[in-house]
């Protein structure tokens, strides 16, 4: 009987600790979600073009980041007057707002000129 008891006791452990590691694992992907949805924003500067895939790569310090423009990004300068084009080549200062895509690419929502300090 006392077997009984305990094999039903380890059997019960053994359930509650696997739903509460799937519990856990729900909760970290939808937090992982949620970032990912969450709008991001990036400084740095131009360092390479390609306007046939219009992507541009930003660095800050040693990392690079690669940025997709789509039709809808806005292009502004020092925060709301809207800019041409051309102004954002390799070398300037930029502040990109956007949210990732699935190739941890960051899809620009609108893209800030900085004044060269």
């Amino acid at each position: 009987m006392k077997r009984i008891v305990v094999l039903l006791l380890v059997l019960s452990l053994a359930a509650l600790s696997a739903t509460a590691q799937k519990a856990g694992e729900q909760k970290a992907k939808k937090e992982k979600k949620a970032a990912a949805a969450k709008e991001q924003r990036w400084h740095g500067i131009i360092v390479r073009s390609n306007t046939a895939n219009n992507t541009m790569t930003v660095r800050k310090g040693n990392i690079e980041k690669t940025v997709v423009c789509e039709a809808a990004t806005k292009f502004t300068k020092d925060g709301n007057k809207p800019d041409d084009l051309k102004e954002f080549k390799d070398g300037a200062d930029v502040i990109v707002l956007g949210k990732y895509d699935e190739k941890a690419r960051l899809v620009a929502t609108r893209i800030d000129l900085r004044r060269p300090k």
